[in-house]
């Protein structure tokens, strides 16, 4: 038996055959020939046809071929999908419904991605809100993702991301206020954001217009106009005077169902408000109370005065209205003192700040504390 060592010490020394009219190549040169073999994929030769199903961008790509890019690891391509995505979403508005369970995780996820330039986060904002044009059926499937990485992307440590969630999150509260409504993180997840480190200044674009969308949401006792209708009914010969759209009766939200009543209701949008809850309007006057403090004493010119009075106006309605107020115990003093520093504010403004004083009368003026 030859052993491994001894039979590579033989292959130096092997004799060449020889072959008749075959001429033995030279031990001192070097073959540089090179053998490729071709590979085709049909795929890439296709011919790719536009249809009303299957439109293209204009860089021949199809909407599955582009949330695909999105995944990509280098910023120019991702940047270039964002761009393909919003010029057949535009031209096709229709198909936001239609392949929305297609677009959602393949966009939403870059709400916190580091990378972007200025320009291309603008570019996703304006893709969201070409997402965020479905409807309120199509959207509850997946508002509870959207809405996990727009909280998410609020707590990055990049300003500009944060900021990007912040108006991400402004435009589905003012887009889909009956579902972020019934998202049970929403309002502790935000309230948090609020009172950390990490919130934008109160003079940074949007923030103040994010609170009061978010204040929005959640207010029960805000005023709300019912429009009347006259009607007379004659039992007796079976006729009716008047016009009313009993649709309307029945239907006040166009999103709602025509089953959900106002007693008996299958609908989550009749579950409890944090409004409705003294420990929940609590928090939110401690986290508010700095933000409109510095509203009063740093705006000068008055450009977010009516901004601030609104603030104001939210927590006194929801201490003066507050149903559950036993639950706490002396809840309606514990807002005042909350509030003691946006008092200590109103009393130092300067120029005019009869707004504010008449927003914060109760906080200055009631004898229940």
């Amino acid at each position: 038996m030859v052993t491994k060592k001894k039979a590579r010490k033989n292959e130096d020394f092997k004799k060449v055959k020889l072959k008749v009219g075959k001429k033995l190549k030279k031990t001192t040169t070097t073959d540089t020939t090179i053998k490729a073999k071709r590979v085709v994929l049909a795929s890439q030769l296709e011919e790719k046809v536009e249809t009303d199903e299957n439109p293209l961008s204009f860089r021949g790509l199809t909407l599955d071929e582009l949330c695909k890019q999105m995944g990509h690891f280098n910023s120019k391509v991702k940047m270039n999908a964002i761009q393909g995505l919003k010029q057949i979403l535009t031209s096709r508005p229709d198909l936001v419904n239609v392949h929305l369970r297609l677009l959602v995780p393949s966009v939403v996820v870059h709400v916190s991605d580091a990378s972007f330039e200025p320009p291309t986060r603008q570019n996703l904002l304006n893709l969201f809100k070409i997402l965020c044009t479905a409807s309120v059926q199509s959207m509850s499937a997946h508002i509870t993702l959207f809405l996990a990485h727009v909280l998410r992307a609020l707590t990055n440590i990049v300003t500009e991301v944060r900021h990007l969630a912040l108006n991400t999150l402004s435009v589905l509260l003012d887009r889909y206020p009956s579902l972020c409504r019934n998202h049970a993180d929403l309002f502790p997840c935000f309230i948090n954001y609020l009172g950390s480190s990490k919130r934008l200044s109160w003079h940074k674009a949007g923030l103040i217009d994010t609170i009061l969308n978010f204040i929005n949401v959640y207010d029960m006792n805000r005023e709300r106009k019912m429009e009347t209708t006259e009607l007379k009914i004659d039992f007796e010969n079976g006729k009716m005077e008047g016009e009313v759209n009993t649709k309307n009766v029945f239907i006040q939200n166009p999103d709602a169902s025509p089953f959900d009543f106002g007693v008996v209701s299958s609908s989550k949008s009749h579950a409890v408000s944090p409004f409705e809850l003294p420990d929940a309007l609590l928090n939110l006057a401690n986290v508010l109370a700095p933000i409109i403090s510095s509203i009063v004493l740093e705006d000068a010119g008055g450009q977010f005065m009516i901004q601030g009075v609104k603030l104001i106006e939210a927590i006194v309605r929801g201490a003066e209205n507050q149903p559950n107020d036993f639950l706490l115990k002396d809840f309606r003093k514990q807002v005042y003192d909350s509030m003691s520093s946006v008092r200590i504010a109103i009393s130092k403004r300067q120029g005019k700040s009869d707004r504010f004083r008449t927003a914060a009368s109760w906080l200055v003026t009631s004898s229940d504390h």
